[in-house]
């Protein structure tokens, strides 16, 4: 998969239908306001990280799949009234901006239409982005999406890629932000990376490769290790010293021969200022390789292998 040099969304601001059918009408109906939300009570929070290898063309269909693109998007779910922050780069004017319900892989029909709102779109040269809101009048799309939304996507449609330019999956975000500041938050590709892995022998006297560490460039220069080896402890140095490090707060399957996505609560571990001293939440996420080798091994072995990923920063 081919990783975009430019895909790191708003980091220098932070540091200084689409050949699918409808499956019916979308639940939604055009409220004609801006970007509201908050971080108020009963309130459920999602964010995707969209691009291009997410896509799935259909054979004959429209073009689908912008090499050069990247996007992210926040949802806001209260009551219902789904209010939305996107931010892309590297590719058109969005035509559609769609919440389809399917899993990674399958095409599904449009549930809720944000493509009204592409109008209150802003910014100039490669970064651009856009907020809305809209009111959903099927509740049962609602309870859906807030029980499982990972069974549903975003799609960005561009006139070049009428197919979808890029795609992703939902994944919630456990502590609440506020909407109208969603954009700070920004994601990093992995440039360089590698899970390391060291075989040690278990409980059952069998060896086998468990992680060690891991060791990775994200772009914006983020350092990316564990604190020490065989900590299990994840952390994040920003070229400026600001630094994060990472509980578990839960992990996702993402297919056979790459490791899982997660989603980890941050810790402040660096200066006070800069590019990370904001963050509360990271999120691990369209992983790409990484998985440990299988079977035995030889004792005081290692393996580095190589994985790709987007790391998502949330902003305090």
């Amino acid at each position: 998969m081919r990783r975009r040099g430019s895909v790191v969304i708003a980091i220098t601001a932070v540091a200084a239908a689409a050949g699918v059918a409808l499956a019916g009408a979308p639940a939604v109906a055009d409220d004609g306001g801006g970007s509201g939300g908050g971080s108020g009570s009963g309130a459920s929070y999602f964010v995707a990280s969209l691009n291009a290898a997410n896509e799935v063309p259909v054979p004959g269909g429209p073009a689908a799949g912008d090499q050069d693109a990247a996007a992210l998007q926040f949802v806001e779910v209260k009551g219902a009234t789904v209010t939305f922050a996107v931010k892309w780069s590297g590719t058109g004017k969005p035509t559609a901006l769609h919440i389809h319900q399917g899993g990674k892989g399958v095409n599904g029909g449009v549930r809720i239409d944000l493509t009204p709102r592409l109008d209150k779109g802003r910014g100039k040269g490669a970064a651009r982005t856009a907020t809305g809101s809209v009111e959903v009048a099927d509740a049962a799309v609602l309870k859906e999406f807030t029980s499982n939304p990972a069974g549903f996507y975003t799609n960005l449609h561009t006139a070049d890629f009428p197919g979808g330019a890029v795609r992703g999956q939902f994944h919630r975000v456990t502590h609440g932000f506020d909407v109208d500041r969603a954009l700070r938050s920004f994601q990093a590709p992995v440039l360089k990376g590698r899970q390391i892995y060291a075989c040690v022998e278990g409980a059952d006297g069998k060896r086998a490769f468990q992680q060690s560490d891991v060791r990775a460039v994200l772009a914006g220069g983020i350092d990316h290790s564990f604190v020490r080896p065989n900590s299990g402890t994840p952390q994040w140095i920003a070229p400026d010293r600001s630094a994060v490090t990472g509980s578990l707060i839960s992990r996702s399957p993402n297919g056979a021969g790459n490791i899982p996505e997660l989603d980890l609560r941050a810790e402040q571990s660096g200066k006070k200022r800069g590019l990370l001293a904001r963050t509360t939440e990271i999120l691990r996420l369209n992983t790409v390789g990484g998985v440990a080798p299988a079977g035995s091994c030889e004792e005081g072995s290692v393996a580095a292998v190589p994985y790709q990923a987007d790391y998502v920063f949330i902003q305090g």
